[in-house]
């Protein structure tokens, strides 16, 4: 009998519920704001946050042209939600934000509510071997995977046997290759919470030897990398193939709303279809809804003009500057725009959390299940509209706060 692999609900609870509560109690969690973005502020406190965690990676969450998009696709379409399964009717407005990231990111590309979602329409089926050509193939998760997609174990396990190696285990994933039949590799691309990446010439050279599949998030990478803003997976690959699935955000880096599944090469619509009448959430009726339609329009504007190039640029250079201010941070010096302050406890990471909050920063307590148990930590993500002002400042309160911290 195979034994099964599952997200244990009670078991997460009881470990973590200590740390929300305290979370929730210090204010670093559970708070209202009167506005977000790059500055908060808080209901009741007219002081300003800087905010140090926004995943707003080209600051593309306050541009008036994709709140301006968000408008014209409402009332262009007169309507919020079609309020019918897309399978059945959709609106114009959903085929033409597809037809336009397609053609951006130069592959087949649906829309769905969230990247989470993207991941539950596509996983359990390529477990099922409907998408790898009819055999189940066996499903490999990374141990490092987000835990959007090491959730959905237990639904992969209902159709095949799913394997969990440790991180960037080439040797391991490769020895399962051998053994012959279909493999699927499920992983980030980024990691957005320990600032490595996937090997992607190993997997390449997987990819060229055994045909193995590979499934990536690609959250934190897409808008960051790539000339159209497609990401670090498609970067390497020089472009989507058959043996290659992304599931990334569209309110991330790219500003917009929503998820995304890239499902293969333009023009191929086999595994589109596949997803479209047997991926659960691609063909329910929670979708992306018409201002964010509209929304993902006036991204892609941007995306595909000379923009984006000035606004990587400045990413980077906020990050070099970041990383000779605040060095020996996880994550320091790559391309990659999450950095991570280490801290062990989970109690203790919560409580500098508060320290900083105290000091006009909000920065981003991480404990289990997000990070393992034991490694809590604080994540700061590097955006390309932070100012260098407040990075200085914010390298400048850091000894005060951390003063007494055992960081590890």
């Amino acid at each position: 009998m195979r034994k099964r692999q599952w997200w244990n609900h009670r078991l997460i609870r009881n470990v973590s519920e200590p740390n929300w509560e305290a979370a929730s109690k210090l204010g670093v969690h559970d708070r209202m704001l009167i506005r977000a973005g790059s500055r908060m502020l808080l209901q009741g406190n007219e002081d300003e946050l800087v905010n140090m965690s926004s995943y707003s990676y080209l600051g593309l969450d306050e541009d008036a042209r994709i709140l301006s998009g968000a408008i014209a696709g409402l009332q262009s379409a007169r309507v919020l939600n079609s309020s019918l399964s897309r399978i059945r009717m959709r609106l114009q407005l959903l085929d033409e934000a597809e037809g336009l990231l397609s053609d951006l990111f130069g592959a087949d590309t649906g829309t769905v509510a969230s990247c989470s979602a993207a991941a539950w329409s596509l996983l359990p089926l390529m477990a099922s071997g409907l998408i790898t050509g009819g055999e189940p193939p066996v499903m490999v998760f990374d141990a490092h995977a987000h835990f959007c997609l090491q959730s959905l174990k237990a639904a992969c396990a209902d159709e095949t046997e799913v394997v969990t190696i440790r991180h960037n285990d080439v040797e391991r994933l490769e020895a399962l290759c051998r053994k012959g039949g279909d493999v699927v590799y499920v992983a980030d691309s980024v990691y957005s919470t320990g600032g490595s990446v996937a090997p992607m010439e190993d997997l390449i050279r997987l990819q060229a030897e055994y045909g193995l599949f590979v499934v990536f998030d690609e959250a934190h990478g897409t808008s960051v990398a790539g000339g159209n803003g497609e990401g670090f997976a498609l970067s390497a690959l020089g472009g989507i193939n058959e043996r290659t699935f992304v599931v990334t955000s569209l309110n991330k880096g790219f500003g917009a709303s929503g998820g995304a599944i890239l499902f293969g090469p333009r023009g191929d619509g086999r595994v589109r279809n596949i997803v479209a009448r047997h991926g659960g959430p691609f063909l329910w009726s929670q979708r992306v809804n018409t201002a964010g339609l509209g929304a993902i329009k006036a991204s892609v504007a941007i995306h595909a003009g000379s923009e984006l190039a000035k606004l990587q640029s400045r990413l980077r250079s906020n990050i070099q500057l970041f990383d000779t201010l605040v060095p020996n941070t996880g994550g320091a010096n790559s391309e990659l725009p999450v950095r991570t302050l280490r801290i062990g406890a989970e109690d203790l990471a919560v409580k500098v959390a508060a320290r900083f909050q105290s000091v006009g920063f909000y920065v981003e307590p991480d404990f289990f299940p997000v990070v393992p148990r034991a490694e809590a930590g604080l994540r700061i993500r590097v955006r390309a509209n932070m100012s260098r002002e407040d990075i200085a400042s914010f390298s400048a309160v850091l000894p005060e706060v951390l003063s007494g911290v055992p960081t590890l």
